[in-house]
């Protein structure tokens, strides 16, 4: 009987209990507008169960990306930029590129691969000591199809891991609608097949670009376009996209096209550096004074300011400083840096 009667109590006071809430509105309910829409509760924004987790970003883009690829090495590659080799493949897939002179005024590029596919690229040309040193900063294999005496000393003396074509690497091939040399080509899947096999693919490296989390809006000047001749009837240029904030490249003022998809080439910060320059042989090859110190430009976000460089030797990660002595910040996206001699000249436009 104390069982039963014990049980009918707790019955009236749940009953007593439930019949006084309903007097009251519930704080988590939603409430009904004269619209009749209907508001979402206060913490609908909390979501129950495991959150996905966050990628890691990559230390050259400051873009996500998955964690298998992240500690991926990168390869370098030596780009033809002749007439005959226009338009290229495969520069928009790299993370950062370079572009330097060569010889009898056409310039060259280098383009930085670390997570990022491309089915081919090219077309491959031969190596340049200047570039090799840009590539020992991210300790990048080189890849190249000969190269100056010079460079190719410099393969063996700095101990460079390279995928030279004339060794009869099996990341090349010979594409047949262009003619030699301006049809030499490789992808992202062949080499790194290729630097596994040789046990070069885990080679420790380490490189930042310095990429802000936030969007980086320089105090400097507005530049809409801006012009890099380099003589011998070749201009490299650059124009800004308000909307979408990326510069797109050009060539004698053309926008520059990838030869596969038609995508024009664009990137989200440029680098300038300025350096001195000299010719070192008959055939008109050139060396570049960059080790050392000078002045250059950054732009990103249609802006501009004056920075300084720094370069304490050939492996030493090239520094680059505002005139305040701030090291830049980047926007994430791809970089391209560009090394111009003391005879370029340069227009912006605002």
């Amino acid at each position: 009987m104390k069982k039963k009667g014990f049980i009918a109590i707790a019955l009236v006071i749940c009953l007593a209990l439930v019949f006084s809430g309903c007097g009251k509105k519930a704080e988590n309910t939603a409430e009904i507008p004269a619209s009749g829409e209907v508001l979402p509760p206060v913490h609908a924004e909390i979501i129950e169960g495991p959150s996905e987790p966050q990628l890691p970003l990559c230390p050259l883009t400051g873009l996500p990306v998955e964690q298998e690829k992240l500690e991926l090495r990168p390869f370098a590659v030596m780009i033809d930029n002749y007439p005959s080799a226009r338009p290229q493949s495969g520069l928009m897939n790299a993370e950062i590129v370079y572009e330097m002179p060569a010889e009898g005024g056409i310039t060259r590029y280098m383009a930085i691969y670390h997570h990022q596919d491309a089915e081919k690229i090219g077309p491959v040309r031969s190596a340049r000591s200047y570039f090799i040193d840009a590539a020992m900063e991210y300790n990048a294999a080189y890849l190249h199809c000969g190269g100056s005496p010079e460079a190719l000393q410099d393969i063996k003396t700095l101990r460079v891991d390279s995928l030279n074509e004339l060794n009869g690497e099996s990341n090349y091939w010979r594409a047949r609608d262009r003619k030699a040399p301006h049809n030499l080509y490789t992808s992202t899947k062949l080499t790194r097949e290729v630097l596994k096999a040789k046990k070069l693919d885990n080679e420790k490296w380490s490189y930042s670009m310095n990429i802000s989390t936030e969007f980086v809006n320089l105090e400097g000047k507005t530049i809409n376009e801006f012009v890099i001749d380099y003589k011998q009837n070749y201009k490299a240029g650059y124009q800004y996209d308000k909307g979408k904030k990326i510069f797109f490249r050009t060539i004698n003022g053309v926008r520059l096209k990838d030869k596969e998809t038609g995508t024009e080439i664009s990137t989200v910060n440029i680098i300038v550096e300025k350096v001195g320059s000299k010719v070192v042989d008959d055939a008109g090859r050139l060396d570049l004074d960059n080790i050392g110190s000078g002045k250059g430009w950054f732009l990103t976000g249609g802006k501009m300011i004056e920075i300084e460089w720094s370069k304490e030797s050939r492996e030493a990660k090239t520094i680059y400083k505002d005139l305040k002595g701030n090291p830049i910040k980047l926007n994430a996206g791809n970089t391209w840096i560009q090394v111009i001699p003391d005879y370029a000249t340069l227009e912006f436009k605002e």
